[in-house]
């Protein structure tokens, strides 16, 4: 009897032995497995993957995999040749040699000819690139882009297959950060014409790069494989990533708990666990949340309106009791996180004192001076927000700020995203909780957001001094007189009160604790796969 139990006892510790052996096996496999996919939530629909047509940063960050331009940034944030093997600097010229071993994922060899079609396609009109003046610094390029000079005239030429000369039409020194984006990266001539509308649509419509080249492509998944044409491709250690779309970041944090997931965009339900257990990157994105303000609102036409509006809201509050996810009180436009004349602009003019935070006296005092000038006893204005939680939360936090400490009634509109984009596009808002990320390593990134050479609100604020600024900043290099100007030029928006700064954001990110070498790029928040491995 008892050497019977013995054994059952035996054969049930076996069992459960098995069985543990088994669950760790199948639940850490992708671990070990250097074949799985690295499964990664975009968090939101990107419009299209068309490199020269991308419109948000989910698209940058598939693109970012798949292709890639003359200029990559290294794991120190150097810059470092991506197709091109050096380049070399003289004045306003750039001449860069491109790698012998540069291909595209057909095989054939990536010539300087590719860059000079895809550049002059985005400078094209009818293409309709919404970052084309990103490439403006190139000479002639603005010129080009509005038909005044020939494609001759353009200063990016081929000088042999090997050899690309870019002449600048004045000096840029965040010209290199632009040359790592999708906005730069080469096309093949005869692949594009033979396709052209249908180029980046369907699977057999592409023709890849980068690090990476899509193996299957579905509405909400993307799978990506080791792309073996690609000159470095013996230094790529992860060989799949899979991108997915998961918009419901409480739903994400159930796909992390049940390892359906291994990298995402993360809100704040569960930071401080993913904080302890070590699998939480967290930094700041430059990306500014403000509240726009429709000018052509006749009773926001008042500045002291939109002083008083913008003074009343307690940003300290703000970021601590509503986002509680790192945010950093915003009272000016640019991120510390933007470099300037030696180092960072920020420190040379810091933007502490630019007003006072949640200062109701004055808010109320020019509040009821903004009323008497209109003529009027009250107001009443719509905000607009968009859907998430997040956002929700911080509209009704606005909300109560305006109609408490101001006795401003307000209308909440809250709508998807992309309908957010759309309603502010056809200025069918009276105040939209916005935001703005910067796109490469300069305040020029955030200048020319509010730069509209259209003649309208002219009157309402400095808009053509403001213009003429930002036009002036953009031709000149690093230098004191440069950062002088460009807060010469942030000052008006915000002493104006052209927009209201709130916060600027960080991202945080789950990864699971066996991937390493993953490269955060914090202007763009995209993720490099490049120096990537699965620890063993």
């Amino acid at each position: 009897m008892e050497k019977n139990m013995k054994k059952k006892l035996l054969l049930l510790v076996g069992i459960i032995a098995i069985f543990s052996i088994l669950f760790y096996y199948f639940t850490n496999k992708k671990k070990s497995d250097s074949h799985a996919p690295i499964v990664f939530n975009l968090g939101s629909d990107y419009n299209t993957l068309d490199p020269h047509l991308f419109t948000e940063m989910i698209a940058a960050q598939v693109d970012s995999t798949i292709y890639e331009g003359l200029l990559i940034l290294d794991e120190k944030d150097n810059y470092t040749g991506g197709v091109a093997e050096s380049f070399t600097e003289t004045g306003n010229k750039m001449i860069f040699k491109i790698r012998d071993n540069a291909k595209w994922s057909d095989g054939s060899k990536i010539t300087a000819k590719d860059f000079v079609f895809a550049f002059k396609r985005v400078l094209n009109p009818k293409t309709a690139a919404q970052f084309s003046e990103m490439l403006f610094p190139v000479k002639n390029a603005e010129k080009y882009y509005e038909g005044k000079v020939t494609e001759d005239e353009l200063g990016i030429k081929s000088i042999t297959d090997n050899i690309l000369e870019i002449e600048l039409e004045h000096p840029a020194p965040y010209f290199k950060y632009i040359l790592t984006l999708p906005i730069a990266v080469p096309l093949k001539e005869e692949f594009y014409k033979s396709r052209e509308n249908k180029y980046a649509v369907k699977l057999e419509d592409f023709l890849f790069n980068g690090p990476y080249k899509i193996s299957s492509l579905k509405k909400e998944e993307i799978l990506l494989e080791k792309n073996p044409y690609y000159w470095n491709a013996d230094k790529i250690k992860i060989s799949r990533i899979k991108y997915v779309v998961s918009k419901n970041f409480k739903t994400v944090d159930d796909l992390i708990k049940n390892k359906e997931l291994d990298m995402s965009r993360v809100e704040n339900y569960n930071l401080k666990q993913y904080k302890k257990n070590g699998t939480l990157d967290t930094f700041s994105n430059g990306r500014v949340w403000y509240l726009d303000f429709n000018l052509d609102n006749s009773y926001l036409k008042n500045r002291k309106i939109r002083q008083a509006i913008s003074l009343v809201i307690d940003r300290d509050k703000y970021v601590k009791e509503i986002k509680k996810d790192g945010s950093v009180v915003a009272k000016s436009a640019i991120s510390s996180i933007i470099s300037g004349y030696n180092g960072n602009y920020r420190k040379n003019y810091p933007d502490t004192y630019y007003f006072k935070d949640g200062d109701v006296e004055k808010a109320k005092k020019l509040y009821e001076e903004g009323l008497k000038e209109l003529g009027v006893e009250k107001i009443n204005l719509r905000l607009l927000s968009g859907n998430s939680d997040p956002e929700r939360l911080e509209i009704q936090f606005l909300q109560e700020e305006l109609r408490v400490k101001l006795g401003l009634e307000t209308e909440v509109t809250i709508v998807p995203f992309k309908e957010r984009l759309t309603k502010t596009r056809e200025g069918n808002y009276d105040i939209v909780l916005n935001t703005w990320s910067p796109k490469y390593d300069d305040s020029l990134s955030y200048l020319e957001r509010w730069k509209k050479e259209d003649g309208k609100n002219e009157d309402i604020w400095s808009k053509r001094k403001y213009n003429l600024l930002v036009n002036e900043i953009a031709s000149m290099g690093y230098a004191k007189e440069r950062d002088r100007k460009i807060n010469e030029a942030e000052r008006i928006l915000i002493d104006e009160a052209v927009i209201s700064p709130l916060y600027f954001s960080v991202e945080n990110h789950y990864r699971d604790s066996a991937i390493k070498g993953i490269i955060r790029r914090p202007i763009t928040g995209i993720a490099t796969f490049n120096y990537g491995y699965l620890k063993k």
